[in-house]
């Protein structure tokens, strides 16, 4: 690209850049201004009892619903995708398609019930040893406990069957989703088509983090200031921002190097 072209890029897109800059510091101090004016500090107070009720008398009975509902959910996927497995002649791509479409919901749903359970049991985790002060709360914070317990191995042991049907269909995939290197393993014994796929999910999903972090790290710092939350939940933000940025770029580095010696 010629240095006139990239000089008309950046002349094109520096307006709406300007603008839309401007438009955040317009907000960011309205929204400093009011929170001072109206003392909306004083909400910190409301939010953490909140916060506490909800970890301490909602979040186990929410870990509970998760080990029970998700099971029922996911079994019938899976039976499904057996049974479409059984009868597949190993040619026709609308059952191998519905097959991998049934275990792409199992792994998606089940990552994501495990994922909210960590956030479940960190609410439970809130009120600190002052749980242990009621026999009440120390039962539901040990039934919290023993259903988030209940949800790990539900997890790995749906999406080890989900994965094994894959495995019946390409025989070439060998690895074992309980090997600490199945994700390496995975990629290796994929053809360019899906390596191809893989990377096109993969930057989405960088594209996306990086936008949600980025929305965050605001409207944590802006919390910081209203509501005296603290730095540690900027802080945790901002290092998986920097950690999703740092791993994009080395291996962009790394496959640039590769990329030179082979040429």
């Amino acid at each position: 690209m010629e240095n006139n072209a990239i000089k008309e890029a950046n002349r094109k897109a520096m307006p709406k850049f300007i603008l839309l800059t401007i438009i955040c510091v317009i907000i960011g101090g309205a929204g400093g201004y009011l929170s001072a004016r109206f003392s909306l500090n004083t909400l910190s107070g409301t939010l953490w009892s909140t916060g506490s009720f909800f970890g301490t008398y909602i979040a186990p009975w929410f870990l509970i619903g998760i080990a029970v509902i998700m099971p029922v959910i996911l079994v019938p996927c899976y039976q499904k995708a057996k049974k479409l497995l059984e009868g597949w002649d190993g040619e026709t791509e609308e059952v191998s398609d519905a097959i991998e479409s049934q275990v792409t919901f199992i792994i998606w749903l089940s990552n994501a019930a495990l994922i909210l359970s960590y956030f479940l049991i960190a609410a439970c985790y809130s009120k600190g040893f002052a749980t242990f002060e009621s026999s009440s709360k120390t039962t539901l914070l040990f039934i919290g406990i023993a259903a988030f317990v209940g949800i790990i191995p539900e997890t790995i042991i749906l999406q080890q069957k989900s994965v094994d049907i894959v495995k019946k269909m390409n025989p070439e995939k060998t690895a074992s989703i309980y090997d600490m290197k199945f994700q390496k393993k995975w990629m290796d014994s994929c053809d360019e088509a899906e390596k191809l796929m893989i990377g096109k999910c993969a930057f989405k999903a960088y594209r996306s983090t990086d936008m949600t972090c980025g929305t965050l790290a605001i409207i944590l710092a802006c919390c910081a200031l209203v509501f005296d939350i603290g730095f540690l939940p900027s802080f945790c933000v901002c290092l998986i921002w920097i950690i999703n940025h740092t791993s994009y770029c080395r291996e962009a580095s790394r496959l640039a190097k590769m990329g030179n010696k082979i040429s």
